[in-house]
């Protein structure tokens, strides 16, 4: 059985960051996760909302279910930068654990990473822990009208780490690991068409507003 296109990139970039790590000083590291602080403290917030109020209504819909709208699919959008930052949070036994699933071929139909549990990463991609379905916004803003402009302040937050009209911590993160020579299919803000057009227009208007 071949393995998919999409979980090979992933072990691709696994093993270039894995390397990376195995050459970079103590200091250094405790340097990139300083970096990530901020980042980290929006995520506890984000998972603080996703447990408040939409916990209960996705595990009972979706998990329990087998009927997930989101972790049914392997195709999901994730970061050079998503994968860092998770090495960064993880001990050596999990990141060897995560390894050895995209290791071998995928079988399930679902997620790579979806395990008995949940999720099997200590800070899912961004895009996971962001998506919420239709339906479940649908029964939980019902339910708790506040629930709908928190998110909407919280998807603006994370414009902050992720959206590169300015720099941003995920488009620092790739720079510095390109800087140490890694290659990844992974390096969206750096190779998608999309972002690097985004970036060009935020720099023409920077520029503008200077002169």
């Amino acid at each position: 059985m071949s393995f998919s296109d999409y979980n090979r990139d992933l072990l691709i970039t696994f093993r270039a960051i894995d390397a990376i790590f195995g050459k970079l000083s103590a200091d250094e590291t405790a340097r990139l996760k300083a970096q990530t602080g901020a980042y980290l403290d929006f995520r506890r917030t984000l998972e603080h909302y996703y447990s408040d109020y939409f916990e209960f209504t996705c595990r009972k819909s979706c998990f329990e279910t087998g009927l997930s709208a989101c972790c049914s699919f392997e195709s999901i959008i994730m970061f050079f930068a998503d994968q860092v930052i998770n090495f960064l949070s993880s001990d050596k036994t999990e990141i060897a654990g995560l390894m050895r699933i995209l290791e071998r071929p995928n079988t399930s139909g679902k997620c790579v990473f979806l395990g008995n549990t949940g999720c099997m990463w200590r800070v899912r991609p961004i895009s996971c822990a962001t998506f919420f379905c239709d339906p479940a916004k649908k029964k939980v803003f019902a339910e708790h009208p506040e629930a709908d402009s928190i998110l909407k302040s919280l998807q603006k937050q994370e414009e902050e780490f992720t959206w590169p009209v300015k720099p941003v911590l995920f488009d620092e993160i790739e720079k510095y690991f390109i800087k140490l020579g890694v290659e990844s299919p992974h390096l969206y803000f750096h190779k998608s068409p999309g972002l690097l057009q985004l970036k060009a227009r935020a720099s023409v208007t920077h520029n503008a507003m200077q002169r």
